[in-house]
C-alpha cells in the first residue's frame, strides 16, 4: 500500500476519532442553567401634571369693633310760664312731658307779675345754665328776654308776638291760634245757616281778614273793621252787630280789654248774636262758642321747634310754627236761645288732617 495513501487514512481516523472523543465528552457535561433574566423594574405610569393652585388670598384684617360715643348729656330746659293766667300752667306741663328725659333735663319755674328782677328767681337760673328756654305767655317772655338773653327762645300763647321776633336773635315761636279754617267748620256744623260773620282786628293783624276770607269760601261772606282801641272796638262790634248773623272775637288785649268784653257780650245776648270767642272762661258771659288751642298740640308745636334748634338745623324753621287742631265747647243754653238746634253737649276737636 502506498505510503501516502496509509498517511491520509490514518489522518482521517484520528479526525473522526477526535471527533466522537469531543461528542462523548459534551454528552457527560451538565447542561449550564440558564443564566436569570434580569429583574424587571415596574416602570411607574406617568403621574398627570401637578395641579397648580393658588392661594387664597388673606382675608383683610378685622378691626376691633369701634365703641359707641356714650349719649350726650341731657340738655337743660326751662320752661316759664305766666303764673296765675288760665290754662299757661297746663300748658307748660304738657310742653315738659312731651319732652323726653333721656335727652332733656326741664325745669318748670311760674314767672309771677313783678318778678322781672327777683334774685330768688333769678339765682337758680343763672347757676342751672339752661341750653333752652321755653316762655308760655307775655309776661314769661318779657322776663326770658331780659334774664336770659343769650339763650335761645322758644315762646308759645303769646297773640301779640311780633315784638319778639327780632332780626338777629334766636327766637322761635308757636301760633297762638290754630287756623281760623279749623273753627270756621265747627261752626258751621254747629250753626249752618250763619251767612255773614263780623270780625274786628287790629292794624297788626290784618292778614286775619284775608285768612278768614279764605277760609270761609264762597258760602259765608266776611264783614270786617279795623279798630285801634277797646272803646273803638265796642263801637264797631255795634255797628256791624246789625248786618251779620255771628260774631268771631280774636285774643287781642290791644283792642280788647275785660270791661269792654263784658259790655260787648251783654250787648250780643241783648241782639241775639252769637259771637266765637277764643277762651272758655267768657262762655258764661254770653259767647255762643269758643275755639281754643289744645296744650298737647301746643306742646307738639313747641317740642318740634325745640329738635330743629337742639339739632342745629334752624335755617329754614319759619319764626312761628303753626298749629293743627282746635277744640270747640258749645255753650248749650245760649245756642238753644239762638234757635241752634243740636249743637254739641261736650267739647269736640277738629284737627287740620280732619
Amino acid at each position: 500500500m502506498p505510503i501516502a495513501t496509509s498517511v491520509r487514512r490514518a489522518v482521517s481516523s484520528a479526525t473522526v476519532a477526535a471527533a466522537l472523543l469531543a461528542l462523548a465528552g459534551c454528552a457527560g457535561l451538565r447542561p449550564e442553567a440558564p443564566s436569570p433574566e434580569p429583574e424587571r423594574v415596574p416602570i411607574a405610569e406617568a403621574s398627570p401634571p401637578p395641579k397648580v393652585v393658588t392661594p387664597a388670598p388673606a382675608p383683610p384684617p378685622v378691626a376691633p369693633p369701634t365703641a359707641k360715643p356714650p349719649p350726650p348729656a341731657p340738655r337743660n330746659v326751662v320752661v316759664l310760664f305766666e303764673q296765675g293766667t288760665a290754662g299757661y300752667a297746663d300748658v307748660a306741663a304738657e310742653i315738659a312731658a312731651e319732652l323726653p328725659d333721656a335727652r332733656y333735663r326741664t325745669l318748670l319755674v311760674p314767672i309771677p307779675a313783678g318778678a322781672a328782677g327777683s334774685s330768688d328767681l333769678l339765682n337758680p337760673l343763672v347757676a342751672l345754665k339752661p341750653s333752652l328756654a321755653v316762655a308760655v305767655g307775655r309776661e314769661a317772655v318779657m322776663f326770658a328776654r331780659a334774664n336770659l338773653s343769650a339763650t335761645p327762645l322758644v315762646f308759645c300763647q303769646v297773640f301779640n308776638y311780633q315784638e319778639f321776633l327780632e332780626v338777629g336773635r334766636r327766637v322761635w315761636g308757636v301760633s297762638p291760634m290754630p287756623p281760623l279754617a279749623l273753627p270756621l267748620r265747627g261752626w258751621t256744623s254747629v250753626n249752618p245757616q250763619r251767612r255773614r260773620i263780623g270780625l274786628i282786628v287790629s292794624d297788626a293783624h290784618s292778614t286775619l281778614v284775608e285768612e278768614a276770607v279764605a277760609a270761609a269760601g264762597d258760602d259765608v261772606e266776611i264783614k270786617h273793621a279795623v279798630s285801634s282801641s277797646d272803646r273803638e272796638t265796642l263801637y264797631l262790634f255795634k255797628r256791624l252787630a246789625s248786618e251779620v248773623d255771628g260774631f268771631w272775637l280774636v285774643p287781642d288785649n290791644r283792642i280788647l280789654s275785660p270791661a269792654v268784653l263784658r259790655d260787648l257780650l251783654s250787648y250780643a245776648v241783648a241782639h241775639d248774636v252769637g259771637v266765637l270767642v277764643f277762651n272758655e272762661s267768657l262762655l258764661p258771659w254770653g259767647a255762643l262758642m269758643s275755639a281754643t288751642s289744645t296744650p298737647t298740640d301746643v306742646a307738639r308745636g313747641v317740642r318740634a321747634v325745640i329738635e330743629r334748634v337742639a339739632a342745629g338745623t334752624t335755617k329754614d324753621l319759619p319764626q312761628l310754627t303753626p298749629l293743627a287742631e282746635t277744640k270747640l265747647t258749645v255753650n248749650t243754653s245760649v245756642a238753644g236761645r239762638l234757635g241752634v238746634t243740636g249743637a254739641p253737649l261736650a267739647p269736640w276737636v277738629v284737627r287740620d288732617a280732619d
